[in-house]
């Protein structure tokens, strides 16, 4: 099993550590262990929440890492983030370095030429990755993602067909479902209906669309068998980013 060492703090949750994660999971089974440097005064405000929030968010990307199929574990350091990477390389061998920081010119990391400096202490490859600064905490995870197209004069039982699926989506608990009408487009029937032409904007196409797991998605598929004679269901995997709230400023 391969092991990467990956280096970070305020850039965990990043969508650029979870593509370079997800690549090297392609390459077989590998070992993931998150390195969170806390050094005491290098962040504004008390040193204990400085070391609240790293600890927050090690747990949040121990728990992505895992969900991706990954070996995860980690540790935060209270220490300067090269004495900490120097002890992590001391006590393991690992096949590759991941330091992840925020950009230039925001990064006290880069200032101090951490991702040069980590590579002289090893002979494996050491990946940079820069991060947006100033992101809201976030909770990334997989889904699928059910895309219903229809047409705006279907009915079913009397009412529009995306009503009863609005409807039966949420009777049956899922996460949440969204309408959208259509401005333009065509079918099976090779017709544009457009909103341009009052005589072709009478069947606008209208697209649902539900968010769920895999098994609640699933689950729902037969009720969709049942209410829908013609139309298009497009099933995918997706991944979901939701934004936790934050205090305005």
């Amino acid at each position: 099993m391969r092991r990467y060492l990956i280096v970070a703090n305020r850039t965990l949750g990043g969508v650029q550590l979870l593509e370079a994660v997800r690549e090297r999971l392609q390459h077989g089974p590998a070992h993931f262990r998150v390195l969170v440097p806390v050094p005491p005064g290098e962040h504004e405000g008390a040193h204990e929440d400085a070391v609240a929030e790293a600890r927050a968010r090690l747990e949040a990307e121990i728990e992505r890492l895992t969900a991706l199929g990954a070996d995860a574990d980690g540790e935060h350091a209270e220490t300067d983030p090269l004495e900490a990477v120097r002890a992590a390389l001391a006590r393991e061998a690992f096949h590759e370095v991941i330091v992840c920081t925020l950009p230039a010119g925001l990064s006290r990391w880069l200032r101090r030429d951490l991702p040069d400096r980590v590579r002289e202490l090893t002979d494996a490859p050491v990946l940079h990755l820069t991060a947006p600064a100033g992101m809201p905490a976030r909770v990334t995870a997989q889904a699928v993602r059910v895309s219903v197209y229809v047409g705006e004069s279907d009915r079913h039982d009397g009412r529009p067909l995306y009503t009863a699926i609005v409807h039966r989506a949420r009777d049956a608990g899922l996460a949440g479902a969204t309408v959208l009408r259509g401005l333009e487009g065509f079918g099976a029937s090779q017709v544009v209906h457009t909103a341009r032409l009052l005589t072709m904007s009478e069947d606008l196409p209208m697209v649902i669309t539900i968010v769920d797991t895999a098994e609640r998605i699933d689950a729902f598929l037969p009720v969709l068998d049942e209410l829908i004679t013609e139309g298009l269901v497009v099933r995918e995997h997706v991944d979901i980013i939701k934004y936790a709230g934050r205090e305005p400023t």
